[in-house]
């Protein structure tokens, strides 16, 4: 049931591993303090929750504000915010990292699931199965779907790194060079990896059904079910703190789902199928309409990827059909198409569907093995022509950079609906009041639809909705006492009576709305209206430059 790692341990894989992972580094890191621009609401939320948990020391598995989320997250990034201070790079900056080690573990995954097949002779040195798992990895590094959200601070991104981590230390179990001793502990690890991803992201709770396929060829091995329990264990130990609030509060656990399920329709099967066509569809043909998600109508997939992602699944029908990679591929992917399929939000949905990228990139990757064997075979008796197929496949490769590149860093950065998507305006109006003095009374009219948020001490004030995370987040308000310190007050449009402005005062509504900025004006006793970058205000009282 094992195999011989001696067959595929290249160091030469190992290196150009590394430099996949450099190449996916710098597509995570650069310009992150600029692009995405922006900071959206929900993301404020989450370091708010984080800047709060570190101040009391107080660190929670579940945070229930904006629809509740699992709290690792916010837990982690509660460090960066406490290095870096609180800046939108500081939370996007765990996504980053998450994200590019998500790249090398697709390439250490890839390598055991097709160690244990012969995919034919080596090329340049290098196995079949290093060449596959090579291929998925630098897809995965440069997959715009992919850069995106490892540069937002959702999250779902931990979602593709617990799963391809702890599969790929459940998988060390089938070397035959590991003793019984590493072997416990490579599916301890595993299990406590693939544990805490229940603490990533609501659809990571589809995860389990993925761990059929190991286990049955587990089954077999000595003393196999003994494994398999310490690799549940393990992981139930990882889940025990989320699990235990959920017992505690079993509405949170059924809260968000049951909210966009597509049960709530008047035809729930015709909903599925007609969203598990959209998700897959959007990978070849107009993808997630959201910009944020997104460049707008562009596929998930940048086209030669799709056309490799479609090859590869016409070979695992027929060549690849007996081998537990290719069934575990199809698996996953119907295992993660789900939580998007069964949603009736947004779809195609490209944060939901977001755990399918690993297998699709392997897929893509059996594609690209398949017609670069082909190529090289027709090469065997042609060799004054291998030059010129190492060029092409430098072109091949150096192209999807260029195109991401230029998607990403120029398009989709600097298009109006990534900077209102983004609510870009929003942190203008945050940097802007961070520089006003603390004495002077600042409302911050949330014109604003969104779901209602109160901070832990607010103790019965009236909640705002959650557009105004972002300014909280900025200007270090969100809890109720920092608010009343720095003289911050958000209110609703129906609430501007409470306006205190005899004296001097700031007021700045979120959104620019004419009939608002009237009713401002008689209230508050004719203030003065000031247009800066991104937003407008009113004033009284004081001079503004």
């Amino acid at each position: 049931m094992g195999y011989d790692i001696n067959m595929h341990n290249s160091r030469k894989a190992v290196f150009i591993a590394v430099v996949i992972f450099l190449i996916a580094v710098f597509f995570r890191f650069w310009m992150l303090g600029s692009s995405p621009p922006g900071l959206y609401p929900d993301e404020a939320m989450n370091g708010n929750n984080a800047l709060y948990a570190g101040k009391i020391g107080n660190f929670s598995a579940f945070y229930s504000e904006n629809n509740g989320r699992e709290g690792l997250f916010m837990n982690i990034i509660a460090a960066s915010l406490w290095f870096f201070g609180n800046e939108p790079w500081a939370i996007r900056l765990v996504s980053a990292i998450f994200g590019a080690l998500t790249v090398l573990g697709v390439f250490y995954l890839g390598r055991e699931l097709f160690r244990s097949v012969s995919y034919g002779k080596k090329l340049v040195g290098i196995s079949a199965g290093e060449i596959i798992a090579l291929s998925a990895s630098f897809f995965m590094a440069v997959s715009f779907w992919h850069i995106n959200f490892s540069r937002i601070g959702f999250r779902a991104i931990m979602a593709p790194f617990f799963l391809v981590w702890g599969l790929y230390f459940l998988w060390l179990v089938f070397r035959d060079n590991l003793s019984e001793k590493n072997k416990y502990l490579t599916v301890l690890a595993g299990g406590f990896i693939f544990g805490l991803g229940a603490n990533s992201y609501i659809a990571y709770r589809v995860a389990p059904l993925l761990l059929i396929a190991p286990f049955l060829k587990m089954a077999k091995l000595r003393f196999g079910y003994k494994k398999i329990a310490v690799f549940l264990a393990a992981a139930l130990i990882a889940f025990l703190p989320l699990g235990l609030y959920y017992l505690q509060n079993p509405g949170d656990f059924l809260g968000r789902t049951s909210q966009i399920s597509i049960f709530s329709e008047i035809s729930p099967v015709k909903s599925l199928a007609l969203n598990s066509l959209k998700t897959l569809g959007a990978l070849w043909f107009s993808g997630d309409q959201n910009p944020r998600h997104n460049l707008p109508e562009a596929a998930l997939l940048w086209w030669p990827v799709g056309i490799l992602f479609a090859v590869g699944l016409i070979f695992s029908i027929g060549k690849y059909r007996r081998e537990y990679s290719a069934g575990f591929f199809w698996l996953w992917i119907a295992v993660s198409l789900a939580p998007a399929a069964f949603s009736s939000e947004g779809v195609p949905h490209a944060l939901r569907s977001i755990m399918m990228l690993p297998a699709i990139m392997y897929f893509a990757a059996i594609g690209f093995w398949e017609i670069l064997s082909r190529i090289a075979g027709w090469l065997d008796s042609r060799l004054e022509y291998f030059p010129k197929l190492i060029f092409l496949i430098a072109a091949f490769f150096a192209s999807n950079i260029i195109i991401t590149y230029s998607d990403y860093f120029t398009r989709w950065t600097n298009l109006r609906e990534t900077y209102f998507a983004f609510n870009a305006n929003y942190v203008e109006i945050g940097r802007w009041l961070n520089r006003q003095p603390e004495d002077i009374k600042k409302y911050v009219v949330v014109n604003a639809a969104g779901v209602p948020v109160s901070a832990p001490d607010d103790y019965g004030s009236k909640s705002v909705p959650m557009p105004s995370q972002t300014v909280m987040f900025l200007t270090d308000t969100w809890p109720q006492s920092e608010r009343t310190k720095k003289n911050f007050y958000y209110i609703s449009p129906q609430d501007l009576d409470l306006i205190d402005c005899k004296v001097r005062c700031l007021i700045i509504p979120l959104e620019n709305d004419p009939k608002l900025n009237s009713r401002i004006r008689l209230i508050a006793d004719a203030p003065r209206l000031s247009v800066r970058p991104g937003f407008i205000l009113f004033y009284k009282g004081m001079d503004i430059k």
